[in-house]
């Protein structure tokens, strides 16, 4: 019998492909203009070479990225806490298919719970939805110390003070409204119970590991110091700041 896998599936697999076909043509376009003298052959090998840094560098990134992503989230080892304190009760906002919550799930003991949330958009994530990830935890053995739900991180679902550790793995930067970043520490804040944690992990853009990824995209973060000044700015103390290559992971603490 064929051993059941978890799907987590590809960050912006379908941004990936038309980035990827955009720029395979351009490389087409690139090596016909080779082939014309004057002006028309340098036009081509113009609009080609834009094609291609502009859409098949990040492409090739992103599948990198992907490829590569289990070695890139270490939130497991830079949440300290997860090794010293019984019963937690943990929030991962937008866990998508589990990828982060379920590897944070599998530390906990002595009656740990974490519970995630998300909105269940399929752009950021192939296959991402609520049946997913219940599945995934129920494959990985995690089914008995998690929950995952429906749930917006500008409008958390629970009561005040409720968690010891909330969570924001690449998420932040994915809110689009003008104050979504803002909305969502503020409602970290309330339902984090005194002395609780907060953690945000985000990709650097001014990381040099981060430009070869996605090349001129890299636009889409903000850098190192727009989050130390968004977390300080809603009341956390900012404990530390850890990077890996091109991601960053803050831990902050709830003042008591």
């Amino acid at each position: 019998m064929k051993e059941e896998k978890p799907k987590y599936g590809w960050y912006v697999r379908n941004l990936i492909i038309g980035f990827t076909i955009i720029g395979l043509i351009g490389s087409i376009i690139f090596v016909i203009g080779l082939y014309f003298d004057g002006i028309l052959g340098i036009i081509l090998i113009c609009i080609g070479v834009v094609l291609m840094l502009m859409f098949l560098w990040p492409g090739i990134g992103m599948i990198a990225l992907n490829l590569t992503i289990g070695d890139t989230l270490y939130l497991d080892k830079s949440m300290e806490t997860l090794y010293k304190t019984e019963s937690l009760q943990i929030l991962d906002v937008g866990c998508g298919t589990g990828r982060t919550a379920i590897k944070v799930a599998k530390i906990l003991q002595n009656g740990g719970h974490l519970t995630g949330i998300d909105v269940y958009e399929k752009m950021a994530i192939a296959g991402n939805s609520l049946d997913t990830v219940q599945m995934n935890a129920r494959i990985e053995g995690v089914e008995d110390r998690t929950t995952f739900q429906y749930g917006s991180a500008t409008d958390i679902p629970f009561d005040d003070r409720k968690f010891d550790i909330v969570n924001f793995s690449s998420v932040l930067h994915e809110l689009h409204m003008e104050d979504g970043p803002e909305k969502a520490l503020n409602e970290a804040y309330r339902v984090l119970k005194p002395g609780g944690y907060l953690y945000v992990s985000e990709w650097n853009r001014n990381s040099l590991l981060t430009i070869v990824f996605i090349g001129i995209f890299c636009f889409v973060f903000k850098p190192y110091k727009y989050w130390r000044n968004l977390i300080e700015k809603h009341g956390f103390q900012e404990l530390s700041y850890q990077r890996f290559g091109g991601f960053g992971i803050f831990s902050a603490l709830k003042n008591k």
